[in-house]
């Protein structure tokens, strides 16, 4: 209490935005997992944020950084102390927008730099409200991650505050690690030069990881990129307080698919069909990164003659529709997809100089040739070749989560997956799910081109947490022993601590501990994310 005390007074007399009350929305997230804390600061500038890291540390005083508080793991929820809020550090450089602060909402940021002929990529579907600085924490990905990879691929440079008060400039390909530690330099507090800092390096198993979409823990290989430390570290290393990112030129016109498939069988062939043909045509990258999806069995209907013919077909997302989400969907596709195993949502971009409708064609013979199989058809299709028509069938992704929240009754909450596995064991992930997720109160969609479904499971009463809770960490043992993992994008929090444990063991969680230790030796920098 002394120590909070003193932690209070200096914050007031450093000319800090500090309240002890009426911070009630920051003490919870999406998860609607609740937290508690003292006070609440709002960070102005980045000396705002050095000012309150160094009075934290030098009292140890818990505290939390928060933005867009959209995390659906507890990660931006506080566990004690004080909470620190970044969301006004919001500027866009004017005379480089690839430099932008932590607070910036995500769609604003992609308007504006669309404006400026440019394309940032991650799409995550909270990205009305959730915030650039959030996004890099937990390495936020989204529908287009399929073609277009995660937030990681589009950071190029990071303004990072230690708990130490030490500011690191960071910019990737600068910094690797050596002898199994990352030697930067930055300067601390008063701006004075910092060259003996030494970072260790995490040293976790990642070889059966590589092959999946995977956001859980800390980003570990060897040799690796000092920027990856803090991309994905859920914020428990340090502050961000600006990112460079990288901007691609701005997206080519496409159109959508919608994809009703019968079984989960034509489901899992349609989509590794997709898959291999992208990654032929492609993804050049993965010829020569000895990626064994393109040696696996030949894929159905084996009649499919020459892949030649259907070299042109890339989709840039392959998005799931479980026939369970007939009931939030609603309308007449939802009446449709209720009589199917589900839907596919796909979109397929051409450039200014390709005909859409040449394109168009290549889909509709390989849908033709799934047709023509007794095991595999019959699909239907609905295209969207407008720009009303697509944002239709946007809308009712984004719609999904939105209205499985409202279906959850007060003081209760869903149990979530986060689970992602290889391709080749989709269908084991979509089986699993099949089998063991309780009906009409299960809801399963997303990211399917990654392997990466999620699985939602409404709680109608206490005891049922506690049961679909113990079912999640069932379903996790099971992925994490075909080499999936617990987490493709939402990271660890507060909540999934134990499933962590369980895919990278007590060595990969004291991996992170000696990290976190050496950046943080009091622990004050969002506890009880990732590790207690």
């Amino acid at each position: 209490m002394k120590n909070e005390q003193a932690f209070f007074s200096e914050a007031l007399g450093s000319g800090l935005n500090l309240s002890l009350t009426g911070f009630e929305e920051y003490l919870r997230d999406e998860s609607r997992f609740v937290g508690f804390a003292t006070g609440f600061i709002r960070a102005r500038h980045e000396n705002d944020v050095i000012t309150s890291i160094a009075l934290a540390n030098r009292f140890q005083i818990p505290l939390t950084v928060v933005s867009g508080k959209t995390s659906i793991t507890g990660a931006s929820a506080p566990h004690g102390g004080v909470i620190l809020s970044v969301r006004d550090l919001n500027n866009v450089d004017e005379n480089d927008f690839s430099l932008v602060g932590p607070g910036a909402i995500l769609k604003d940021y992609k308007k504006l730099v669309e404006s400026k002929g440019f394309f940032y990529p991650p799409d995550p579907t909270s990205e009305d409200s959730c915030c650039i600085g959030g996004t890099i924490a937990c390495n936020a990905s989204g529908s287009l991650s399929y073609l277009y990879g995660p937030t990681r691929d589009y950071i190029q440079g990071l303004r990072v505050v230690l708990p130490s008060g030490i500011v690191l400039n960071i910019a990737r390909g600068e910094v690797f690690a050596e002898n199994g530690v990352f030697r930067p330099e930055g300067t601390d507090s008063s701006g004075r030069p910092v060259t003996d800092l030494t970072i260790p390096a995490p040293s976790i198993s990642q070889a059966p990881w590589r092959m999946v979409k995977n956001a859980a823990g800390l980003f570990s290989q060897d040799k690796m990129d000092l920027i990856d430390l803090f991309i994905g570290g859920e914020g428990v290393l340090g502050v961000i307080v600006q990112a460079r990112t990288k901007l691609l030129a701005k997206r080519y016109p496409y159109f959508a698919l919608m994809i009703f498939t019968p079984s989960r069988k034509s489901t899992v062939t349609l989509v590794r069909t997709l898959d291999r043909l992208k990654k032929l045509f492609h993804d050049r990258s993965c010829l020569t990164s000895g990626n064994s999806d393109l040696n696996q069995e030949p894929f159905l209907p084996e009649d499919i003659g020459d892949l030649t013919d259907f070299s042109k077909i890339c989709p840039s997302c392959m998005e799931w529709f479980g026939a369970s989400t007939s009931s939030l969907l609603g309308g007449d596709r939802g009446k449709k997809i209720e009589q199917f195993y589900g839907a596919l949502y796909v979109e397929q971009e051409y450039s200014d100089d390709e005909d859409m409708s040449d394109k168009l064609t290549h889909w509709s013979k390989l849908i033709d040739l799934f047709n023509m199989s007794d095991e595999l058809g019959p699909m239907q299709t609905e295209a969207a070749l407008d720009e009303k028509h697509l944002r239709a069938l946007r809308q009712d992704r984004i719609r999904i989560p939105e209205r499985l929240n409202e279906l959850i009754k007060p003081g209760l909450r869903k149990i979530g997956t986060d689970l992602s596995v290889s391709m080749e064991k989709l269908d084991l992930l979509m089986k699993l799910y099949d089998e063991k997720l309780p009906k009409g109160i299960s809801y399963i969609f997303g990211h399917i081109g990654n392997a990466h479904l999620h699985a939602n499971i409404v709680a109608r009463n206490p005891d049922e947490i506690k049961q679909f809770t113990e079912l999640h960490q069932e379903l996790a043992r099971h992925v994490c022993s075909i080499g999936g993992s617990v987490s493709g994008e939402h990271g660890i929090g507060k909540l999934k601590k134990e499933l962590l444990k369980t895919m990278i063991g007590e060595h990969g969680i004291n991996e992170i501990r000696k990290v976190k230790t050496a950046l943080d030796p009091f622990g004050i920098l969002n506890p009880g994310n990732m590790i207690d």
